[in-house]
């Protein structure tokens, strides 16, 4: 056993907290690396020695982000980051919304609210390359035959949006309210849904007013994502 200088015995670094660091340092890893679901993470023994610890305590720590949802153990296959549609916490935000009775104009002004604050940081923050990228997703997007690919790319579209945003919090949490409005659109009677072909028409319009890079466009940017007459996103 070591001791300090004034002659107090150090204490062994509980195995606890050992595990909540493995636990810190995975969560971190998928963030800086924006890893999405289905993304596959190191095994447990890359992780193990990457991070200097046994495969116990890796082991531990995954069980850990597993039952927050964080991650999902393909026995046989691996680690993966999980669909945050299947976390504890969009399943949790479900639970509190009635989906057969939510009002549409209800749901489009808080819809105008969240889109709104997203297209303010990209009409200020998105590069050159950035709308390239936008632009090659929107006319793939338009080009797509199957709907399940256009869901597919316009779900990327919108992970690259939040991403040119350069806000990590944001792209974590616009991916989970991103998520949880398209359930609600998918599963409401109420509620506008935008069709696929929708879509299509739409999200190249968007990428070319981006363009602009001029704060008057955004009403009409909000409108043609959502489907909506302008002046329900507090434009002329």
């Amino acid at each position: 056993m070591s001791a300090t200088e004034d002659g107090k015995s150090l204490q062994a670094l509980p195995r606890e907290r050992l595990i909540d660091r493995a636990v810190d340092a995975i969560r971190e890893h998928i963030l800086v690396n924006r890893l999405s679901g289905g993304d596959r993470l190191p095994s447990e023994s890359e992780l193990a020695r990457s991070l200097g610890i046994s495969r116990n305590v890796v082991r531990q720590a995954v069980s850990s982000l597993e039952a927050l949802g964080i991650v999902q153990v393909a026995h046989g296959r691996g680690i993966y980051v999980s669909t945050l549609a299947d976390t504890n916490v969009f399943r949790q935000l479900a639970t509190w919304i009635n989906a057969s009775e939510l009002d549409n104009a209800e749901f489009l002004e808080v819809r105008v609210i969240f889109e709104r604050g997203i297209h303010e940081l990209l009409v200020d923050r998105l590069t050159d390359d950035d709308l390239d990228h936008l632009e090659t997703l929107a006319v793939a997007m338009r080009d797509a035959t199957d709907e399940a690919e256009i869901h597919q790319i316009h779900d990327e579209f919108h992970r690259a949006c939040l991403a040119a945003t350069g806000n990590r919090f944001l792209v974590t949490m616009g991916t989970i309210l991103y998520r949880f409005f398209w359930g609600v659109g998918y599963t409401s009677p109420r509620v506008h849904f935008v069709s696929a072909a929708e879509m299509q028409r739409s999200h190249l319009q968007m990428v070319e007013l981006l363009r602009r890079r001029d704060r008057d466009d955004i009403p009409r940017m909000i409108a043609l994502h959502l489907g909506i007459d302008t002046a329900s996103t507090g434009g002329k």
